[in-house]
């Protein structure tokens, strides 16, 4: 069965976010842990707004595992147990039904937006890379980009929709005006960082800087867009000269710190600076903000930009949620119907061995040996009632969702035991 233990920034604000941020090495040391309780696989998604684990469950009580896995989760991150109000669990149905919404856009801060693919897909890659997926995520990830498809080509969720990136971009635009007069600096190069500088490139910033950990990454993505590429050791140096600085990093400390800014901002002469944090756990103190003439927002702060094209797309909300439920069905469907494969393994075997039986007691009846036609028939009338079988058990037990009728088939198709 499967399962889903998460939180995102509807029931967590980022500072909780921040604390159960997974990378791939944090994928590889925990997941593997909860093997011998009975998980079969698990697809970690991590972003800036939410960390959800999919998992596959094969014992008897799945609630009772996202409880331990919880607990397990709360105790590995050495946090405190209130935390837990800040997560939720689905199972069966309704994890297939958030997943689905999540790869819409349906489920992001921004609605409609569509970076969330390839975060689901690099969630999806690292699973694979680490061998604890499982067929039946494999089969749930790939309906979840079937039914995103869907509703991107079927609605208009995503018109005029807005990336949480091009948010702090507009914010960036409102509060200074005129970009093309302010130098920024990126630190980060990842997909967030490019989409952040396709936008400030748009909005007429054409003074910017990026940074990195791997300064190759640095000097590619500032090459695309005309622009400068540093190393982050530099970082203090060019804090110097950047009005607009926007992190993206996954960084799990803050890279520009209080104690940093006191220093630098009397160097400046107090002229303003305005730092836009996109990254989970923070790049940026909260307390830079208390010194004079420096502001700074976090990706919570962005909801207001973020809400302003809510209003013109919702009612697409309506026809996006009747594809998911479409596609919902047809996962619930093939699910349900793998908990028959026992049962048609069964019947399969039954009906051959009667078939062996009965030709081996006909055969040696017959006067003239008429074998080979008297097998190919056998095998033909067998295959037929096997069929037939499939077909009305698939129908009886509602495709394997009344588990009490698959008993019965089960009990009824050992009379050749």
């Amino acid at each position: 069965m499967i399962g889903l233990l998460g939180l995102n920034h509807k029931t967590a604000p980022i500072e909780i976010r921040g604390r159960f941020v997974f990378c791939e090495e944090d994928v590889r040391r925990f997941i593997p842990g909860l093997n011998e309780m009975g998980l079969t696989g698990a697809i970690v998604l991590s972003t800036c707004n939410r960390t959800e684990i999919y998992f596959d469950y094969s014992g008897s009580d799945i609630e009772s595992f996202g409880d331990y896995m919880l607990s397990t989760l709360i105790d590995w991150r050495k946090a405190d147990t209130e935390v837990k109000q800040h997560f939720y669990t689905y199972f069966g149905e309704n994890v297939s039904r958030h997943l689905f919404k999540v790869a819409s856009g349906l489920d992001s801060m921004a609605l409609g937006e569509y970076q969330i693919v390839g975060q689901l897909k690099e969630a999806f890659a690292i699973s694979e890379r680490q061998n604890i997926n499982s067929s039946v995520l494999i089969r749930l990830f790939n309906k979840a980009f079937e039914a995103g498809k869907s509703v991107r080509t079927n609605t208009e969720l995503s018109k005029g929709a807005v990336s949480i990136s091009y948010a702090a971009v507009e914010l960036a635009s409102q509060k200074l005006r005129n970009l093309t007069s302010h130098p920024a600096l990126l630190i980060g190069a990842g997909q967030t960082g490019e989409l952040t500088m396709q936008n400030m490139v748009k909005k007429g910033c054409t003074k910017f800087t990026v940074i990195n950990r791997t300064f190759e990454k640095a000097a590619e993505l500032a090459a695309r867009y005309n622009g400068e590429a540093r190393t982050l050791e530099e970082l203090d140096d060019l804090l110097l000269n950047h009005d607009i600085v926007i992190a993206s990093t996954a960084s799990k400390k803050a890279l520009i710190t209080k104690e940093k800014m006191m220093q630098i901002m009397p160097l400046r002469h107090y002229k303003p600076m305005f730092f836009i944090d996109l990254s989970v756990p923070a790049n940026v103190e909260v307390a830079v903000g208390e010194i004079d003439n420096t502001f700074v927002y976090n990706v919570d702060d962005l909801t207001a930009v973020v809400d302003e094209t809510f209003e013109k797309r919702k009612g697409e909300i309506e026809k996006a949620e009747e594809i998911i439920e479409s596609f919902v069905a047809e996962f619930s469907d093939w699910q349900h119907t793998r908990e028959l494969t026992a049962t048609f393994q069964s019947i399969s075997e039954n009906f051959q061995k009667i078939n062996q039986q009965e030709l081996e007691g006909f055969m040696k009846k017959q006067v003239r040996n008429n074998g080979e036609d008297a097998e190919m028939y056998a095998e033909h009338i067998t295959n037929k009632f096997i069929r037939l079988m499939i077909r009305n058990v698939k129908s009886v037990t509602d495709n394997g969702r009344k588990k009490e009728y698959i008993d019965l088939v089960n009990d009824l198709f050992k009379i050749a035991q």
